[in-house]
């Protein structure tokens, strides 16, 4: 049985979260594998989630599962009860969904975000290289990766901003056309100013400045965006150099106001459209700028309708991707249910043809047969009489996979003296 133990956005703190975190990923897998408390492993961390998705032994689930959080607790120092009452567990058909779910963005805080994906992959990829990936998490993961990937190109999940940042520069390219012949100034180096700045990068932006009250925090933004930082005191002259102004700051009043513009354009002699975009709260541009002849204000108002509607249009995307992923988990659950019974069934037949190549050797031997076409018949005639005498197991078996009937499996292991 698979299992995953969730901890997310969804159900704790973010503190919380940070306490949870596994700081060597692959020590911990390998750990749980060689310690047999599990089969199979994988560890998946991102800013908003710390999961393990195992693969559990025939014990029963919950003392499997809470050896895991036992564990869990010892590296992390946070007390297994609170551990044990915040995460949220899904076993079965629910972690598969989960782990499909995710994958395709309908569990990030951000619905249909891409980047989950690539997570994903890489927690798959770490896990096998690190020798605790098997049969049943490799084709899940796979399989997940797949859905992701398909989610993605027949809906429409990931398009439309959903943050006023990115909504901001989508805003900038539709009025200002292709960005990258474009000169940017960005107001600001905190999360949203971080965000709208990287966003612009994206969209093929090569000429960004950013000016910020603590120049160094700048400068490192500027540095990440393959930009430049100049002082807060230079955002007035600078004005008459770029195209765009994306503010994101912090203020008390606004920074900007007509008579700052007007003087800046007059003593540069510069007569140029330029576009304005206010996303600090309160406002950095005084709303008067917007009556300017050649400027373009636009303000966080005119984003939340943006940002409203495409959250609305993913919601609807989201389930039509709903309807995707069960029909993939189906067709999954169907082809795993095959994978999960065949390594018994091969083992069953071998033990079959090993004792059918012994008990033919012997009466071959009491016989004293040495005709070529008789000892064929012979062995025709065992090789026929083990396929029919297997025939109903194995069909058995292969729809007591399909149908998760774990019992019937675990009985046929003891049965035939299969289990190691």
């Amino acid at each position: 049985m698979i299992a995953c133990l969730s901890a997310s956005y969804k159900n704790m703190s973010l503190s919380m979260l940070e306490s949870l975190n596994i700081s060597d990923e692959v020590a911990m897998m390998q750990m749980l594998c060689s310690e047999k408390i599990v089969k199979e492993c994988v560890v998946l961390q991102t800013c908003h989630r710390v999961e393990v998705y195992c693969v559990l032994h025939d014990m029963n689930k919950e003392e499997t599962t809470n050896r895991i959080i036992k564990f869990w607790s010892t590296i992390s120092g946070v007390s297994f009860d609170l551990i044990r009452k915040e995460i949220r567990l899904h076993y079965g058909r629910d972690a598969f969904s989960h782990l499909f779910y995710l994958a395709s963005g309908l569990e990030s805080m951000v619905l249909g975000e891409d980047q989950i994906l690539g997570q994903v992959r890489t927690a798959y990829n770490r896990a096998k290289n690190s020798g605790t990936v098997g049969l049943i998490l490799g084709k899940a993961f796979m399989k997940a990766i797949n859905i992701g990937r398909k989610v993605r190109t027949e809906t429409k999940i990931n398009e439309g901003s959903v943050s006023i940042s990115s909504a901001a520069v989508d805003l900038a390219a539709k009025e200002l056309g292709n960005l990258g012949s474009i000169k940017a100034l960005i107001i600001g180096a905190g999360e949203a100013a971080s965000l709208a700045a990287e966003t612009l990068k994206s969209h093929g932006a090569s000429a960004i400045t950013i000016a910020n009250r603590n120049y160094e925090r700048g400068r490192c933004l500027a540095k990440k965006v393959s930009g430049k930082a100049i002082r807060f005191s230079h955002i007035q002259s600078m004005l008459p150099d770029v195209d765009l102004v994306i503010s994101a700051i912090s203020v008390t009043q606004p920074i900007l106001n007509e008579r700052n513009i007007t003087s800046a354009f007059a003593k540069n002699g510069a007569s140029k459209r330029i576009m304005l975009i206010d996303i600090s709260q309160p406002r950095a541009f005084e709303e008067k700028v917007g009556l300017l002849q050649g400027v373009c204000l636009k303000t966080i108002d005119d984003l939340k309708e943006v940002v409203s509607e495409n959250i609305k249009n993913r919601q609807i995307e989201a389930e039509k991707s709903k309807t995707i992923i069960f029909q993939e988990l189906v067709r999954f659950e169907r082809e795993l249910s095959k994978l999960v019974a065949q390594p018994l069934i091969s083992e069953i037949c071998w033990k079959f043809e090993e004792i059918r190549k012994k008990e033919l050797k012997r009466a071959v031997r009491k016989m004293n047969e040495s005709n070529e076409r008789k000892l064929m018949i012979l062995e025709r005639f065992s090789r026929e009489l083990i396929e029919r005498i297997a025939q109903i197991p194995i069909e058995q078996l292969r729809k007591a996979a399909l149908n998760r009937n774990g019992e019937l499996l675990s009985a046929a292991e003891e049965l035939f003296q299969t289990r190691s």
